[in-house]
């Protein structure tokens, strides 16, 4: 091979080189735990309460660009309201007293711009829809005896939808770390339906798989 020819072969393999060509390029990170809470108003079946504490953790994965998905554990306060139920053969208690609800939903988030910036390798603030659907386990609290310090305690499992929207907004480096504000409609379906209200705040730190997969590197 001449002089020339190897020079030319030379800069033809250096430019197919991904450091060569982007530097220290990576692939941002894939995984999501995330950290959040505020204040929820119910409405409807359930009784009508005013704003009262809700949080959650969620686990999530990094779908595309445009969608992540998300396991999430929620609690919401009920406002300990009693309600009349239309009684059935598996259900012949007519009134209950719903106090707490735990939440645990599957979810998707779609983000309505390019949320990674592959130029300067970091994320950028994204407004985002969200939906899920799961199953919601009601505290029902039967009235409390008069005079008494008793009460029984029992769950119903109940079918689940939320919906909502907000907005992920990076901090520090903006490749790791977010804060985030959103607006959710959690709707409970039972009889008839529920509405909880919820505005959050919540803290989002995103992982590699190293530090999400427990059997990473055992196998």
């Amino acid at each position: 091979m001449s002089r020339n020819n190897r020079i030319f072969a030379t800069l033809f393999l250096l430019c197919l080189s991904p450091q060569w060509c982007h530097g220290d390029e990576r692939e941002p990170l894939n995984f999501s735990l995330l950290f959040q809470g505020g204040p929820c108003v119910s409405r409807g079946f359930l009784g009508d309460g005013n704003p009262a504490p809700e949080g959650g953790v969620w686990l999530g994965i990094r779908l595309s660009d445009h969608f992540d998905g998300l396991w999430g554990i929620d609690y919401y306060t009920l406002p300990s309201q009693k309600i009349q139920m239309t009684p059935t053969s598996s259900n012949p208690v007519t009134e209950l007293m719903p106090s707490d609800d735990i939440s645990i939903t599957v979810n998707t988030r779609c983000y309505l711009s390019p949320r990674f910036n592959e130029r300067y390798q970091q994320f950028n603030m994204v407004p985002y829809l969200l939906g899920g659907l799961g199953m919601d386990m009601v505290v029902d609290q039967s009235p409390r005896p008069d005079n008494s310090r008793f009460y029984n305690l029992y769950f119903d499992p109940l079918f689940a939808i939320n919906l909502g929207m907000g907005l992920d907004i990076p901090i520090g480096d903006a490749k790791q770390w977010f804060i985030y504000g959103e607006g959710l409609d959690h709707l409970i379906i039972w009889q008839t339906m529920t509405q909880v209200y919820s505005f959050r705040f919540g803290v989002k730190v995103m992982l590699d798989s190293a530090h999400v997969d427990p059997f990473r590197g055992v196998i």
